[in-house]
């Protein structure tokens, strides 16, 4: 009721004052506006407050204007006539005319609604002076004010403003902390960007367009912009020259960090791995504009280089001796570089570095043509490098071929049949078939690796290596599918089956085997047909190839699969099928490898996997329990100058030796 009573009061004064011309003052449009309650609705709906706390504008740089000043077409009859929208031009005009060309500008008349405006940086009725502490547009508030919309996910997402977190970066950056430790003088946003005449990175016109950017650093630090003015970066960029550097390509644009700091670009061990390396070990670039190439790799390779890879700031860099700013051509006498100049250069570091130091290289390129001396050096011991240890690995070669001739030839002649003939075919065919599925399914999950890039190069390349791991698997899983079938319906597969399944006697043959390898017992294990470790291989062998079938197949029939299985199952599927074949091939590699191949026994190969049969005496050492049975059924035929040993004697002889072992303990 009183809110309507002040309404109507105010009504009454507006009509009796206008039929005597008065215009109306800030406390008639007080009268309603400085009601909290007082509201209205949007074309959209949403309820605006139309609510002026009095002694927040008081404190407005506009407090001595009259609000009908701003508020055009409010006459004094009760706003009988839509006030018209407020125009800062009027007086601001100069502003007005640089917000039109700006991008915010240019954004607000095409017809964004989220384009900032005036009041989006000024405030409405607090509208405070930039040197007011308490103005949004003071210079130590002014980064948080522009994040209002350029920390906004949503609007940088909606029109795609390419620097998607600029405050973030600049509060952690060398302005940034200076700003927020009190220093007005750090670098701001409108420093770099302006004020009302905001341009794209893109607009020549722009302060921060490439070519303008060196004027822009240079408004705060004008000596290393006339350095850079005269150097060749700087020349390059008014010639024109796009690739040029200019202060943001080794800076940073908004995250600028200190030179002490370990993660900025011009941290010392940071400037010639990262920096420098972005153009001068581009090829682009060097193809282009003809530079000389490997000028960063030649200076890693160096004492100076292999610090600053090592992370030393202490150790010389590019910028040590090209300096930052003010980077010459060699022949240029002011050039840091040139002959005249390189021992005063050197001697930054190297005290007392006299003209010594300028005859000869800085960056090593072997050529006949150009440092001739380390190209000959190069060339002598290459050759001589390839004459020696070429010759003694051909000389070694011959000597490893005639001892895997020799074990071949003494597997060969065995007369203990370790695998009959489609055993060892069956091996044969799971070696190809296994090693070719590692190769080709790795390849797949390294494609730009070194080894891998022959099947990966070109469409038809990978197209064939997607052919050659599917019929591999073809033939892995016929291989499985023969081995059920074999040992469930022949007599020798049911045989053999059963000489694999795991014993009580296989846990305390590892634990003896330990204590053997160990010196901590003199009796060795006594093995039957298979020991524990081919036990073990074998059923990893079964589990891993069923779990790869079972993952496999429906990668291979993805679209099949998918119609009635969900995708997440067939991610957990790609997972399990990778990662089990890691552990395949390490398997492989670690354990089956070793006795194949490095066990001291077999070194260098094993050959019965190829020819079935051991010799009776290598039999009788590896499985001595099975060889007794064998010679119990009568199944190894003797051999002239072959020592035949009964297995009971060494048998008798480890029970001696481990009594006695017993007795001493006792």
């Amino acid at each position: 009721m009183k809110k309507h009573l002040k309404i109507l009061a105010t009504i009454i004064i507006l009509f009796t004052s206008s039929h005597f011309g008065f215009a109306q003052t800030n406390e008639d449009c007080l009268t309603c506006h400085g009601d909290k309650s007082l509201t209205k609705e949007d074309s959209t709906g949403k309820e605006i407050s139309l609510y002026v706390d009095e002694a927040i504008f008081k404190q407005s740089i506009h407090h001595d204007l009259s609000c009908v000043g701003c508020h055009v077409g409010v006459k004094a009859e009760f706003h009988e006539t839509k006030p018209e929208a407020v125009n800062c031009g009027e007086c601001h005009s100069d502003a007005q005319d640089q917000y039109r060309k700006g991008i915010h500008g240019q954004k607000y008349f095409e017809g964004v609604k989220d384009a900032p405006t005036c009041r989006d940086c000024h405030d409405y009725h607090n509208i405070r002076s930039v040197d007011d502490p308490k103005a949004d547009t003071y210079r130590a508030n002014q980064p948080r004010m522009c994040a209002k919309c350029h920390a906004d996910v949503r609007l940088v997402s909606k029109y795609q403003i390419p620097v998607p977190a600029p405050y973030q970066a600049y509060m952690e950056s060398v302005h940034g902390k200076a700003l927020e430790g009190g220093n007005l003088g750090a670098a701001v946003c409108s420093d770099c960007h302006r004020s009302h005449d905001l341009r794209p990175s893109s607009d020549p016109t722009s302060y921060v367009y490439r070519t303008n950017i060196s004027s822009t650093c240079g408004g705060c630090h004008p000596t290393e912009e006339e350095e850079y003015s005269q150097d060749t970066h700087g020349r390059g960029v008014k010639r024109g020259v796009t690739e040029a550097p200019v202060c943001t390509d080794c800076h940073d644009e908004h995250a600028i960090k200190s030179s002490r700091d370990k993660t900025s670009p011009t941290f010392p061990a940071n400037v010639s791995k990262v920096t420098c390396n972005r153009c001068h070990s581009s090829e682009k670039i060097i193809e282009k504009y003809g530079l000389v190439s490997e000028r960063v790799t030649t200076y890693l390779d160096t004492y100076h280089g292999v610090g600053s890879r090592a992370g030393d700031p202490k150790t010389a860099s590019c910028a040590s001796c090209h300096t930052s700013h003010n980077i010459r051509g060699q022949n240029d006498p002011l050039s840091s570089i040139n002959k005249a100049n390189l021992p005063h250069t050197c001697g930054q570091c190297h005290k007392g570095a006299g003209p010594n130091f300028a005859k000869g290289s800085i960056h090593i390129i072997p050529t006949g043509k150009k440092d001739v001396g380390v190209y000959w050096v190069r060339l002598l011991y290459i050759s001589l490098i390839i004459a020696v240890i070429g010759g003694m690995i051909a000389h070694n070669f011959i000597v490893m071929v005639k001892h895997i001739r020799d074990r071949y030839k003494e597997a060969k002649s065995g007369l203990v049949i370790r695998f009959i003939t489609v055993e060892v075919l069956w091996h044969f065919l799971l070696m190809i078939s296994f090693t070719t599925l590692v190769i080709t399914g790795f390849a797949f999950r390294f494609p730009d690796s070194w080894w891998s890039s022959w099947m990966t190069h070109s469409p038809t390349a990978f197209a064939a290596r997607g052919v050659a791991h599917r019929v591999a698997g073809v033939i892995f899983i016929s291989l499985f599918i023969f081995t059920f079938a074999y040992s469930i319906f022949t007599k020798r597969g049911w045989q053999q089956i059963l000489a694999k399944l795991p014993v009580i006697s296989d846990i305390r043959n590892v634990i003896q085997n330990l204590l053997y390898s160990c010196g901590f017992s003199s009796r060795e294990p006594l093995f039957d047909r298979y020991n524990y470790a081919e036990k073990a291989e074998y059923w990893a062998l079964m589990w891993g190839g069923f779990v790869m079938i079972l993952t496999g197949l429906p990668l291979w029939f993805e679209n099949t699969f998918l119609s009635f299985m969900p995708k997440w199952l067939l991610d957990v599927f790609k997972s399990i099928h990778y990662y089990e074949a890691w552990l395949a091939t390490l398997a492989i590699l670690v354990w089956h490898m070793f006795y194949m191949i490095f066990d001291p026994e077999t070194y260098p190969v094993n050959w019965s996997f190829f020819t079935g049969t051991m010799t009776e005496e290598q039999y009788m050492k590896r499985h001595p329990l099975d060889y007794e049975k064998l010679m119990a059924r009568g199944e190894i035929l003797g051999e002239e100058g072959v020592e035949e040993k009964s297995i009971e004697s060494e048998i008798g002889t480890a029970e001696t030796e481990e009594s006695s072992e017993e007795e001493e303990k006792e």
